[in-house]
């Protein structure tokens, strides 16, 4: 998750096989808050026929009969089958935050332990813009939460990993001095206690910072763009005892600037996912390096602008699956992207999905059991605000289902930031305008269904 498409809702955080899908607009039903019943909530209808084309065929009987998405043997609308067999989001509970400045507070990123809890890092606006992490039980009650503000400056996280060990490692920036923002990140046990911090100190104003996070060959793996009259693309590889980084490699990708998203393993390489400018334009990027630093490949796709925002492993031989936004064809509008990529840097395949405007990305993704693949991001409604978004995926690439949390009234901007795979359930984390209030922190736990 990149601070470049996260911290702006802080002022206001190839061929496609199969294609992709333009969905009808959302209900409007108002989102739970924090323990709230899940009921009333709304969802996307994905490429389903919901009237049976047989007369014999009744919905809820428990048998998936032919125009069926679904069917579990009932009409309760909100348990992962709807009323009208429809495949949809099965909601467990919602978590919001509004920080102590009722201002605009974010979360950019989510992890979840061994144990199932979910820590969760963005921004929480106080004094100043102060980096924020939260850690919630598994039935999304709070742990433990911390502020963290480095000089009274601008600081936020952006990403956040837990190792085998059960350690938190969250990255971001911290500005110690006006306009100079250097790369942090911090590490906690699981119940919050301080571990060590990493920081490299930058000579150039700009946006210096790690966006992205990886746990991978017994090290700690981060990407970010660095700050110069040509912004590059930063990884470094760091001892996850100390923070110590053991290497960097950067590089603009023959580009004039080159912007970091996500990091991932990939075989026995790593990838970086981002972006490059072309002509004034984002391309999607990627960038490959060895576990030693060394500089493998960096492919722009330049037929296409748009950008990377987030990526993970999957599958074997070295495959990832990037999310972002792709503008299908000039002018028309950005769709959330999410590719499945091989080890060779070729798509396996890419599902585009067209919302009902003209803006929408993917901001985060993950990968669970069985490849089932969960996307999370934000997409334009017809009102022309953008809205949460989530998609469920299989490994294959078919939609299962798709997720707008439907903030009732105009103006009010909605961000998904980042996705996560539990045992059995997905997160996501992102932010939503409240009247009054700004950005809240917003945090949906789902059946992975």
């Amino acid at each position: 998750m990149t601070l470049g498409t996260c911290l702006p809702a802080l002022v206001a955080c190839n061929v496609t096989s199969p294609p992709g899908y333009t969905f009808a607009a959302e209900t409007g039903t108002t989102a739970t808050s924090s323990g709230e019943s899940a009921a009333d909530q709304d969802g996307v209808t994905p490429p389903f026929v919901t009237g049976s084309t047989d007369a014999a065929a009744v919905c809820g009987d428990g048998v998936i009969d032919p125009g069926e998405g679904c069917d579990d043997g009932n009409l309760e609308p909100d348990d992962g089958c709807d009323a009208s067999c429809t495949p949809i989001a099965a909601v467990e509970w919602t978590y919001t935050h509004n920080g102590g400045a009722g201002k605009d507070d974010v979360a950019c990123g989510v992890a979840i332990d061994g144990e199932g809890r979910v820590f969760v890092v963005g921004a929480e606006v106080v004094q100043s813009r102060d980096a924020w992490i939260v850690a919630l039980a598994p039935d999304g009650h709070e742990l433990w939460r911390k502020t963290i503000d480095s000089a009274g400056l601008d600081d936020a996280f952006a990403d956040v990993v837990v190792d085998a060990a059960g350690r938190v490692f969250a990255a971001g920036h911290e500005e110690l001095a006006p306009g100079l923002r250097s790369p942090v990140i911090r590490a906690f046990t699981g119940e919050g206690a301080d571990l060590w911090k990493f920081s490299e100190p930058v000579a150039v104003a700009g946006a210096s910072g790690i966006d992205g996070l990886a746990v991978a060959d017994g090290a700690l793996y981060s990407t970010g763009s660095e700050a110069g009259p040509q912004v590059r693309l930063a990884i470094r590889r760091h001892d996850p005892d100390s923070g110590v980084a053991l290497w960097k490699t950067t590089t603009a990708a023959s580009a004039s600037h080159a912007y970091a998203g996500g990091i991932a393993e990939a075989g026995a390489q790593m990838i970086a996912a981002g972006a490059a400018e072309l002509g004034g334009v984002l391309h999607p990027l990627l960038v490959r390096v060895e576990h030693d630093g060394t500089l493998v490949t960096t492919q722009i796709e330049a037929a296409r602008a748009g950008a990377w925002s987030d990526v993970a492993p999957i599958g074997s031989e070295g495959e990832v699956l990037a999310t972002g936004r792709i503008e299908p064809t000039p002018g028309a509008g950005f769709d959330v992207a999410v590719r499945r990529i091989s080890g060779a840097d070729e798509p396996r395949w890419s599902q585009t999905i067209d919302h009902v405007a003209g803006f929408d990305a993917g901001r985060g993704v993950a990968v669970g059991a069985g490849e089932a693949v969960f996307a999370a991001g934000a997409v334009t409604s017809e009102s022309g605000d953008l809205e949460i978004f989530g998609a469920l995926l299989s490994g294959p690439g078919e939609l299962r289902w798709t997720h707008v949390n439907a903030n009732a009234g105009l103006g009010l901007e909605d961000h998904g930031a980042a996705a996560a795979f539990g045992p059995g359930f997905v997160v996501l984390a992102g932010d939503e305008q409240v009247p009054g209030e700004g950005a809240n922190v917003w945090v949906r736990r789902f059946r992975a269904e």
